[in-house]
């Protein structure tokens, strides 16, 4: 009976032991045992380019603040994709976000070019208004949902320039019947035709040698785009304060992200919500650094004076005319939403 009563106890023990191990063990997997979501990324860029930094900086902030559950990989230099074919494949489990050009997602939905027109975007308002940003957000992002696509915030580009090579720009008339080399788009071939000139579209690395052999007569471009792209060929520049603000669109596969645990999700609005107003600042200065580099080694430039600005805004104002025929409801949403912000 002792026997018995001592090999029951000690197999009791033994028991108790393997339980306790195996509860020790399923408390530990739960604590860190959590799913990992990839995030695969992509643009067209070089690494040298301030979205790429921007990029990198969102990686290193989700990563950091999810604990791991959360792994960026990013894909420049079109390596995986051209912005383009990124929005196209999103959906196909190959890509999860781009940072396009938002006249790549107008080819989508003609309503999406709203963001494009002259004179829409105001710098210091979506600066100093939080608010106006998250709704300009929720209804770019109304146009393209149907697509499977989300949008998530909108970054700032650059403001646009208009390069020449030999003849120096001040006014409007000075664009009349120029072969103008601009971005793709309803908006942008709509806006040349407005200032009496005519829209080409051309490949980014066919502009210097095309304006150097006269094919084109100027360039619409960005700041960053004079120094380095068309460089030295072109030696004129035009402004036009607040006529054109060239941004970007964050967008992602819109079924993939909301599948995502609501904590990741929040996380990932969150990090961008930060980024992006940081970004559209440096943007700002970013421009007035390049004109400057530019002016100090060979270019000059022209700003149209606020006096004169009026001019232009009556020139471009059947640009409007023409989106409000295409998307009507389009244009009413969003100046509505402006008018309800810069009143305030």
């Amino acid at each position: 009976m002792k026997k018995n009563y001592k090999a029951s106890l000690i197999i009791t023990l033994i028991i108790s032991l393997l339980l306790l191990t195996l509860s020790g063990c399923g408390k530990s997997n739960a604590s860190s045992d959590q799913e990992t979501y990839k995030v695969i990324m992509t643009h067209e860029l070089p690494e040298s380019f301030p979205k790429h930094k921007y990029m990198e900086e969102f990686k290193q902030r989700v990563e950091a603040e999810s604990n791991g559950q959360l792994e960026v990989v990013i894909h420049p230099g079109g390596q995986l994709f051209k912005d383009g074919e990124a929005i196209q494949a999103l959906g196909t489990g190959s890509v999860h976000m781009v940072w396009p050009v938002s006249a790549h997602l107008e080819a989508l939905n003609e309503d999406y070019g709203v963001i494009s027109l002259p004179f829409i975007l105001d710098d210091q308002t979506i600066i100093d208004q939080p608010e106006y940003r998250e709704e300009m957000t929720r209804l770019l992002d109304s146009y393209v949902e149907e697509n499977g696509i989300k949008v998530l915030g909108v970054m700032r580009t650059a403001e646009g320039i208009f390069l020449s090579s030999d003849k120096e720009l001040k006014n409007i008339k000075d664009l009349s019947k120029m072969k103008i080399r601009t971005v793709s788009g309803h908006i942008a071939t709509d806006m040349m035709d407005s200032l009496g000139a005519t829209g080409v579209s051309l490949p980014a690395t066919e502009i210097a040698t095309s304006l150097s052999q006269g094919v084109i007569d100027g360039v619409n471009t960005s700041p960053d785009g004079w120094k380095d792209v068309v460089g030295t060929v072109a030696n004129y520049g035009l402004v036009v304060p607040g006529m054109q603000v060239f941004t970007y669109s964050i967008a992602t596969d819109k079924a993939w992200f909301e599948n995502l645990p609501d904590n990741l999700q929040t996380l990932i609005q969150d990090t961008l919500n930060d980024i992006t107003i940081d970004q559209w600042k440096e943007s700002i200065n970013l421009d007035k650094e390049y004109i400057e580099a530019v002016t100090n080694e060979w270019g000059k430039i022209h700003y149209i004076p606020t006096n004169e600005i009026n001019d232009w805004k009556e020139k471009t104002k059947e640009v409007h005319s023409k989106f409000k025929e295409r998307s009507p409801q389009a244009l009413e949403d969003f100046n509505s939403l402006t008018d309800k912000y810069k009143s305030e």
